[in-house]
């Protein structure tokens, strides 16, 4: 199997794939974990989401480029896979690839 260089990149279709493609799963009080697929090298990840304020979650898909309404959290995703990808700098983990997801309670 090729694996894909790590490059450190961002593209507007991954947080949209990442939108349809993960699971928000409620693990206690204030806490959740994402689940899916990375949208660059299809590795599934596992995210610990903390936030005490939220009691339920689900994702939300932002349509075009519209402000966040105020309840919703804005979470910094980073793959984080332990596949092999080339050119990895030593202490780092996953293929590079980052994106944001709206996260608002339901």
């Amino acid at each position: 199997m090729t694996h894909l260089p790590y490059e450190e990149i961002t593209e507007p279709s991954f947080g949209a794939r990442a939108a349809v493609e993960f699971s928000l799963i409620q693990v206690g009080p204030g806490a959740a974990e994402l689940r899916g697929p990375c949208p660059r090298c299809r590795t599934t990840i596992r995210l610990p989401v903390v936030n005490s304020v939220y009691k339920n979650f689900r994702l939300w898909r932002r349509p075009g480029q519209q402000a966040s309404p105020p309840s919703v959290h804005e979470e910094l995703v980073i793959c984080t896979c332990a596949e092999d990808h080339p050119g990895r700098p030593e202490g780092k983990v996953g293929c590079g690839a980052f994106w944001r997801l709206e996260i608002t309670p339901s």
